[in-house]
């Protein structure tokens, strides 16, 4: 197969490199999905063997790009490279391997809510707090070890409790997120023999986003691909925001040392994004000083300048923000092709209700929304109790669902008897241990053995049913689907259609799973050398023996692979709805494009982070905050908005922020209005003793340009001049009973008072958010 001949030359010598490792930065928007998918067509066509080819990337939606244009230029050969996630392919090493690490192929994938809730029962029995904050920091302890960080533990018994929570699991015969990457490094470490099979079968390993691994993922790395062999990592140290989930700069900044002699190519042509977009994403990054110096560069033009709004609340800044999208629609742009980006999470609810009186259509881009509904997560428990019964999280959850007259007393009974018997909840449910249960009267009991027998011919229809039929069977056996047709309420009915909903995707993977074995070719993500089909070679040439581990098909067949499909679903492979305005997160927006971008909250506190500027934070704070800048910037492919609000409520306080100093590193020329210094703007923090004022007016003639929202006025919601006017009289003797106006809540009364003068504490009741704790100085009479 010829090379396509708009390959531009870095992107050439990625593709056609050979002999030894290689170390791909990709520049955003440079195309570098279009290089990996053709360096393993190429691969091939040289003579690889598809199935000695693993590529890895870090979400679903990804892999499947990455697979489906892979097969249109190799065709049916494309089914045998193992495209897949680090914790797909962790996954399918774990169901091959299962045995040697103490569990069986049939094991249960726990998601973060399963987690959750067996870290409560941990640290109850510990007689420790168990509430949800106490359980996730928990949780993330034991991540950290997983994942190689150092972490300090104040009690002293974490490593005590973590080793509980282990034993939980593999009683359970499960696994959570973290071992489905942190079990086959230690399989690896401690069975040679094991590690050499693997390798034996995979000559060419290709990352991506490589910025973003954590140290467990690199280990695997190392494991599979050591120095010295074709491993080619593609990514960009300029775009490695997730530090917070435990990814490493050091990894790619590292790798010319870890993986001596490799080869270093640099894609810095920029196919996304116009001039201007990309000058002012230069201007912020490359005051970072630990990167790989390069340059993104374009053949289109200069494009609009950088849109700057000066809001004058946050109100004011999302109903500004909405005109401007509407401006855009009305010149033919979908609202498909718009987003709205923000810092923090409490940023979006003014952005909601400016979308919503605008009455422009929008999304929150959320991943697993109709996995998360708890009727979906009740069916997913049962299906999870058909291929293994003994996870106790799964059968705590449908005990009483739908309603089957078992009480807490009756739970909790039957609970204890089983950890103290050292069962799990299943085997306690086997009629010869319910008889020994302590304090069950007749009804309990026999309530407890008609759902052992329930369970017992779920299980036994796993063995032979497809995906779909189990699912049906899961809803309409158990009694799920009926409670809610019985009801003639709106919602039961929406739960009702959700559960039908479910059997139709399970009905999807039979299909998907009946294309592939009739194909001859493995489940997608699956491995060909992990097929059913003993006619592949592995790598080394020589065919899988008949009956060996490397050439059985997991049990369970469709209906395994629909739950672990379900299980490692994330945050990134949710599917937008059709020209909707996306809201999200700067962090949910990486890998993602738009031709107009609206960055909301651009002020120091907020972007960057207040983390990144309070007394004891590290540099890589702030140098994340900033790649996080240019993440956002680097979405945008012709509009870019960035805005900053003088005044801002979040988290119940009212902040006076600076102007973000981002925006002071973009070349000024590069926006369509002028940028004030930082020293001399408006948002200028004066704390002015008596009879001071501060007028914070905005210029309400201000005109955006054309191309996003120009040509129209926003007029703005009610009074948004702020008048701080301090008056000696706002004192805390007589102050009480006082009407006051505040920028942001209006008109209150003061109900208390602490304290003298300007920097007294008032509390003020407003009628429109309650009472509210104010310094004085923010108040005037009215």
């Amino acid at each position: 197969m010829d090379l396509p001949a708009d390959l531009n030359p870095e992107q050439r010598a990625a593709v056609v490199h050979r002999g030894g490792p290689l170390l791909v930065l990709a520049g955003a928007g440079s195309g570098k999905t279009r290089v990996i998918v053709h360096r393993i067509a190429h691969l091939v066509e040289a003579g690889a063997p598809p199935w000695s080819i693993l590529a890895v990337t870090f979400t679903n939606k990804a892999a499947g790009e990455m697979r489906d244009r892979v097969e249109r230029l190799l065709g049916p050969a494309a089914r045998d490279v193992w495209v897949s996630t680090f914790h797909s392919a962790g996954a399918q090493i774990l169901r091959r391997e299962a045995e040697a690490v103490g569990l069986t192929r049939e094991f249960t994938i726990y998601d973060e809510d399963d987690q959750l809730s067996l870290a409560k029962r941990i640290l109850r029995e510990a007689n420790r707090e168990a509430d949800s904050a106490s359980a996730r920091d928990f949780l993330a302890a034991v991540d950290r070890a997983k994942n190689g960080v150092a972490d300090h533990d104040r009690t002293g018994d974490l490593p005590e409790l973590a080793e509980r929570y282990r034993r939980s699991l593999r009683a359970a015969n499960a696994v959570d997120f973290g071992d489905l990457l942190a079990l086959p490094v230690e399989l690896f470490q401690k069975r040679p023999d094991v590690l050499a099979r693997w390798r034996r079968r995979i000559d060419h390993v290709l990352v991506d986003e490589f910025q973003d691994t954590n140290l467990v993922q690199f280990k695997l790395l190392e494991l599979l691909a050591p120095p010295g062999t074709d491993l080619c990592v593609v990514g960009d140290d300029d775009q490695s925001i997730y530090r917070w989930r435990g990814a490493d700069i050091s990894h790619i900044l590292g790798f010319e040392r870890d993986y001596e002699g490799a080869a270093v190519v640099k894609l810095e042509r920029n196919y996304r994004s116009d001039g201007n977009i990309l000058a002012a994403a230069q201007g912020v990054i490359e005051k970072n000083e630990h990167r790989h110096g390069k340059r993104l560069w374009t053949e289109r033009g200069p494009g609009e300048k950088l849109h700057l709004l000066w809001a004058q609340d946050e109100r004011d800044e999302a109903d500004r923000i909405a005109a401007g999208l509407a401006e855009l629609h009305e010149g033919g742009l979908p609202y498909g092709e718009m987003a709205v980006f923000y810092r923090i999470n409490a940023q979006s609810r003014v952005l909601e209700e400016a979308m919503r009186i605008a009455r422009i259509p929008y999304v929150i881009v959320r991943g697993r929304s109709f996995y998360e509904r708890a009727e979906i997560k009740d069916a997913v428990a049962y299906l999870r109790l058909m291929v293994n019964p003994r996870s106790d999280v799964d059968l705590l959850r449908i005990v009483n669902s739908p309603p089957r007259g078992l009480g807490e007393t009756t739970i909790e009974r039957l609970s204890r008897h089983a950890s103290f018997a050292n069962l799990c909840l299943y085997d306690a449910l086997a009629p010869q241990e319910v008889l020994r249960i302590e304090g069950l009267n007749a009804g309990a009991r026999a309530r407890l053995g008609k759902l052992r027998v329930l369970l017992d011919e779920l299980c036994e229809l796993a063995h032979t049913a497809s995906a779909g039929t189990a699912a049906e069977a899961a809803i309409v056996r158990t009694g799920l689907l009926g409670r809610w047709e019985a009801a003639q309420e709106p919602e039961a009915v929406e739960r009702a259609e959700n559960l039908r909903e479910l059997v139709g995707a399970a009905g999807e993977m039979d299909a998907r799973f009946e294309r592939d074995r009739s194909e001859g070719a493995r489940p997608e993500g699956l491995p060909a050398f992990l097929g059913p089909s003993e006619a592949v070679p592995a790598a080394d040439g020589v065919p899988p023996e008949p009956g060996s581990d490397l050439d059985e098909t997991p049990e369970g067949g469709a209906l395994l692979r629909f739950l672990e499909e379900i299980a490692l679903l994330g945050e990134a492979d949710g599917n937008t709805p059709a020209d909707r305005v996306s809201l999200m997160t700067l962090h949910a927006a990486k890998g993602l494009e738009f031709d107009a971008v609206a960055i909301a909250g651009m002020e120091d506190g907020i972007l960057p982070h207040s983390r990144a500027l309070g007394f004891g934070a590290s540099p890589e704070e702030m140098a994340e905050e900033r790649r996080l800048c240019y993440v956002g910037f680097t979405r945008a492919r012709h509009h870019l908005m960035v805005s900053c609000a003088r005044a801002r409520a979040l988290f119940g306080d009212l902040r006076f922020n600076a102007p973000s100093r981002f925006l002071a590193d973009v070349p000024a020329e590069l926006f369509d209005r002028p940028l004030p210094e930082r020293e001399e703007s408006p948002w200028k923090r004066e704390r002015a003793a008596s009879g001071v004022h501060v007028d914070y007016s905005y210029d309400q003639s201000y005109r955006a340009p054309r191309s996003f929202g120009g040509g129209r006025r926003y007029p703005p919601r009610g009074r948004r001049t702020m008048e701080l006017e301090v008056a000696p009289t706002v004192a805390p003797v007589g102050a009480t009973g006082m009407t006051v106006r505040h920028a942001v809540f209006g008109v209150g009364r003061v109900v208390a008072a602490d304290g003298d003068g300007p920097d007294a504490k008032l509390t003020v009741r407003f009628p429109s958010v309650g009472d509210k704790r104010i310094v004085a100085r923010f108040v005037t009479p009215v």
